[in-house]
């Protein structure tokens, strides 16, 4: 789960480029490089993860940062034991408040 997490991360990344991008340079085609790298992406995760994803990102980001224990989703401690077994690969890294994609790999 966590290479498939990484990926959504990257196409999250990808997609908030692509939509900054549109803002800034309205009439620019640099859009149409990150649309298919975007769509490359999109291909190389399972439909069932992506609908997921697609879910959570109409009300903000699909996939957040864990820091200090809180969720920066959604703001709540996520209890130290459902930490552990996150990090150890025991159980999806989701948050149990707001069911977002975690990501534990930051420095």
């Amino acid at each position: 789960m966590k290479e498939q997490v990484q990926q959504l991360l990257e196409l999250q990344e990808l997609e908030f480029i692509s939509k900054e991008s549109a803002i800034v340079h309205a009439d620019s085609d640099a859009g149409e490089d990150l649309d298919t790298r975007i769509c490359k992406k999109r291909r190389q995760i399972s439909a069932e993860l992506l609908a997921r994803y697609d879910r959570l990102t109409q009300f903000g980001p699909g996939i957040v940062v864990v820091k200090g224990g809180m969720c920066l989703g959604c703001n709540l401690c996520i209890p130290q034991g459902d930490l552990n077994r996150m990090i150890n690969g025991s159980v999806d890294p989701v948050c149990p408040h707001c069911n977002r994609f975690l990501n534990l790999d930051v420095s």
